[in-house]
């Protein structure tokens, strides 16, 4: 059987290496070992350690639960997220069972430095399995850009929750029809003050196997692992592609000379301004998570494929929430999971499309080369 146990020093490294996959978003690699504190500090009695179990090895007919946070990055930080989380968990927990169905498992919605570890939290609270899967292979900024849903899996019925356990479920007339889920999700998540706990996507093995990143957590792992080598000289994107199994290059080093940023709907916006040490000006804009990258005004490449920054001053993987003027940063791209190309170029087009509107990007895919 393909499972293994993560103790707090594989949690610590998962957060890192999470980080990076995560594209800019998935949440700040300091919420989640911040959440990871907490855990140690309210429950002194039990270990931190909880099985990892491959999805080939989940039993037939048993379902995982996703879980993870929705809302605005910069909202979560400095936040409990467990009583969200818990609250949202049990709330789907209740419909599966009306349903008939039993929720064995926890599972990411999406590799991220925060999100990777809000569904491990539910699996170190209740003693279950997490799955080493996630919906995404990288972070997204909404529900319809989910593997989940770009590769045909169900997104409703969803359970969202606050810390108070204010509870709303949603059931959709067409079960897959995350835009809607987004738009009423969106709403809720900004009636809970831009942050909510949300579970759903129940899935099973075979669904899993099918349709989602597989093996990610044991990827976020190795990369976590590499970094915690990294010694600081020259670019970390070299550094990783070198020592861990992420195909990934460095695209340059410099300060962050501008950094526009505004919350709304549920999102952060904006655009990161990188002066390189090459003399090249990078423009990075973001919905939550890096869409494009651009040097000098030409477009080096898009979501879904991964653009990522590092911090040289703290030595940690950044996000959107994390970014600010005058930091001294390594840019680095990354290949995403291959499932994003199952259902054709034409079609993840249309998915970010609408996304790369909102940071004024008029273009095509770029992908990673």
């Amino acid at each position: 059987m393909a499972k293994s146990i993560l103790k707090e020093v594989d949690l610590k490294n998962v957060i890192i290496g999470a980080t990076v996959i995560g594209a800019g978003g998935g949440g700040s690699p300091t919420g989640g070992l911040e959440l990871l504190e907490l855990y140690k500090r309210n429950n002194p009695g039990k270990p931190v350690e909880l099985e990892l179990i491959a999805p080939e090895d989940m039993q037939s007919g048993a379902y995982a639960a996703v879980t993870a946070g929705m809302g605005a990055p910069r909202a979560l930080i400095g936040k409990d997220f467990t009583p969200y989380a818990v609250n949202s968990y049990e709330a789907l927990v209740e419909m599966a069972a009306g349903m008939g169905r039993e929720l064995k498992y926890a599972c990411p919605v999406e590799i991220g430095g925060f999100n990777t570890f809000v569904p491990m939290l539910i699996a170190l609270l209740k003693g279950i399995p997490i799955v080493d899967a996630d919906g995404a292979g990288r972070a997204v900024p909404a529900l319809d850009t989910l593997l989940l849903h770009v590769n045909g899996l169900n997104t409703s019925p969803l359970a969202m929750a606050d810390h108070k356990n204010n509870r709303l479920t949603i059931e959709l007339a067409d079960p897959r029809d995350a835009s809607t889920a987004e738009v009423i999700g969106r709403n809720i998540c900004m009636a809970f003050d831009m942050i909510a706990g949300l579970s759903g996507w129940m899935v099973t093995k075979d669904e899993i196997l099918s349709a989602i990143a597989t093996g990610t957590i044991t990827y976020a792992k190795s990369i976590g692992e590499a970094m915690a080598k990294y010694d600081g000289n020259g670019n970390i994107y070299d550094f990783i592609a070198r020592n861990s199994t992420l195909p990934c290059k460095a695209v340059c080093t410099g300060r962050i000379t501008k950094m526009e940023t505004k919350t709304a709907n549920g999102f952060d916006y904006g655009v990161a301004v990188v002066s390189g040490e090459d003399g090249c000006e990078y423009k990075i804009p973001f919905q939550n998570e890096n869409l494009a990258i651009y040097r000098d005004g030409v477009t080096l490449m898009t979501a879904p494929d991964i653009i990522s920054l590092y911090n040289k001053d703290t030595m940690l993987p950044m996000t959107n929430a994390d970014t600010e003027e005058g930091q001294y940063v390594d840019v680095g791209i990354a290949r995403v999971d291959e499932k994003w190309w199952k259902q054709g170029e034409g079609r993840i087009n249309e998915i970010w499309k609408p996304y790369f509107s909102n940071v004024e990007y008029t273009g095509k895919i770029v992908r990673f080369k």
